[in-house]
């Protein structure tokens, strides 16, 4: 058989993830089905950074392409992605917001309309432990960008955390609480400039 016939026939099968040989696989459909239906969320986030210090706030997500963390400290800190672009204020040392391409982090994979685990070279693992399923993902257009992995509770499905890496090896850590789901979207929340 030949490589294209051999991806044919696998893009054709159910979807479910391998994992290691001690591990259950992971039957990816509702996965899969959640980050499709998950358009709207706002909640409480800790976040782990790569120095190992830990901050604390509210994040806002409206689908494709924003999200908004508000950090409790310091005042005035806070991230937007609006689209296209990540801004990002620190009050520390800038007033302005350093901007960074959406598409150039991994937290595009995230914030994605239409985001499918079939998508070939997508998804690069999965793995099971007590707390959730572990599904690492890399944007297949932008591989060397970075990954992320997204974990997963699974009775009921729900995002609960998330870890990117960027292409430097840095790694943030977010935990996700108290989230809720739905809901109307004040589209202002999104904006970059202006703020």
């Amino acid at each position: 058989m030949n490589r294209r016939a051999l991806l044919a026939a696998l893009a054709a099968l159910p979807v479910t993830l391998a994992l290691p040989a001690s591990a259950q696989s992971v039957d990816a459909t509702a996965i899969n089905a959640y980050l499709t239906g998950l358009k709207v969320a706002t909640g409480r986030f800790t976040q782990r950074n790569p120095n190992g210090s830990t901050q604390t706030g509210t994040f806002h997500l409206a689908k494709p392409g924003r999200i908004r963390f508000d950090y409790d400290k310091p005042a005035g800190s806070k991230v937007i992605a609006d689209g296209t672009w990540v801004g990002v204020w620190d009050p520390k040392s800038n007033r302005n917001p350093t901007r960074y391409p959406l598409s150039k982090t991994p937290l595009s994979l995230l914030l994605r309309s239409n985001l499918s685990l079939r998508e070939p070279g997508l998804v690069k693992g999965a793995t099971r432990d007590e707390r959730g399923v572990h599904i690492t993902m890399v944007d297949p257009k932008a591989p060397a960008e970075g990954r992320m992995v997204m974990t997963f509770s699974e009775n009921p499905i729900s995002l609960r955390r998330w870890a990117l890496t960027t292409k430097t090896g840095q790694t943030t850590q977010v935990a996700l609480s108290d989230v809720r789901t739905g809901g109307p979207v004040n589209r202002s929340l999104f904006t970059i400039y202006g703020r």
